[in-house]
């Protein structure tokens, strides 16, 4: 258990760096951006090589949600890391006016939701321990309150345009139009 909440702390982390990338632009307070990733990723990585317990599944799902889970993975680190500027959304202090609403961002407004959700079912599985699941469920309600807080109360202030952007982006959950935005992205991009 206490892993799941030192991983609930990771959260506390972003939205400090939130509210620096908002309020104070701090450069120093960057930094808690990159020790929410890491107080979470040590959390999961405790989980998934401590000794709790555990249900039993076949090996070939095993493995199956084990090969999702770092298809999922990639897909969470490309949406937070390669679909948006780095520098601009991690590193500057200045504001960033800056909307992507193309490939992953087509989608959802907060793809990276997810992928995190997928990403944490397919390792519960994978791992057969029952604690990831709490974990995955704990840190999911975690995520969706802290991209809640972002859309409501700090992005509309952050990004020029943020109300038409959020009248043609889903929040959360992708539609017809947003996965058509979506693939036709990536098919054009190919294309070229």
């Amino acid at each position: 258990m206490a892993l799941i909440v030192l991983g609930c702390l990771s959260f506390g982390f972003l939205f400090i760096f939130d509210v620096n990338k908002n309020k104070f632009q701090n450069k120093y307070l960057n930094i808690t951006f990159a020790l929410g990733i890491l107080v979470l990723a040590g959390s999961t990585i405790g989980i998934l090589l401590g000794d709790f317990d555990r249900f039993e599944i076949s090996n070939a799902i095993r493995l199956l949600a084990g090969i999702i889970s770092i298809v999922l993975f990639l897909l969470l680190i490309y949406g937070l890391f390669f679909a948006l500027p780095f520098n601009k959304t991690y590193t500057s202090t200045k504001e960033t006016n800056q909307l992507i609403d193309t490939g992953v961002y087509a989608l959802c407004r907060h793809p990276g939701v997810i992928w995190f959700f997928f990403l944490y079912l397919c390792l519960w599985i994978a791992s057969e321990k029952i604690i990831m699941l709490w974990a995955g469920i704990i840190w999911t309600i975690m995520d969706v309150i802290h991209v809640y807080i972002q859309d409501r109360w700090f992005f509309p202030y952050t990004f020029d345009g943020y109300d038409t952007y959020k009248s043609r982006v889903p929040f959360l959950i992708p539609d017809g139009v947003s996965i058509r935005r979506c693939l036709s992205h990536y098919i054009l991009r190919n294309r070229t």
